[in-house]
């Protein structure tokens, strides 16, 4: 009886570390801002109601992620180049992707990515393609650039998809 305590205790343990830091990793310092979106495909059977997402920065035709660029691990720089979106609180910027290199930089504002071959040629993904939501919400049915995603910088570069706003 007291070994199946102490398994039950370890696995309490062990879930209730994972979920502390999961919830750091979304509250790191780093600065929020949002993406254009493009969503497709609103539903899968196996995984649920979730809406995928394509992004402007998953095409940089910049730096080493030119057409002709070798697959694998990539940084993207991420600034704020005049863009700007309307959505219910206000007018907000929209970043674009400026540089993307092989090597991680030292400055922030990089986004880590992999370059990889999809449909129409190649594009970065950043683990931030789907955004799952509940049956009942509306942005389920988002069409093709009517949301931004509202993300940051998380721990190993890695971007943190936050929330989808609506655009006005």
């Amino acid at each position: 009886m007291n070994r199946l305590r102490v398994i039950l205790v370890l696995q309490l343990l062990f879930f209730l570390g994972w979920a502390g830091y999961l919830l750091s990793s979304r509250d790191s310092g780093s600065q929020e801002f949002y993406l254009e979106t493009a969503p497709v495909d609103p539903r899968d059977i196996l995984s649920g109601t979730y809406v995928a997402l394509n992004y402007a920065i998953s095409r940089p035709s910049v730096g080493d992620c030119s057409a002709s660029a070798a697959y694998g691990p990539v940084y993207v720089k991420l600034e704020y180049k005049g863009k700007t979106a309307q959505v219910p609180a206000g007018t907000v910027q929209v970043y674009e992707a400026t540089d993307c290199r092989r090597n991680p930089p030292q400055e922030p504002g990089w986004a880590a990515g992999s370059l990889q071959y999809s449909w129409g040629g190649n594009a970065v993904k950043y683990g931030i393609e789907k955004f799952f939501l509940n049956e009942n919400d509306p942005r389920k049915d988002a069409r093709s650039g009517s949301v931004l995603a509202k993300v940051k910088i998380g721990s190993g570069r890695k971007l943190v998809l936050l929330d989808l706003v609506n655009k006005i």
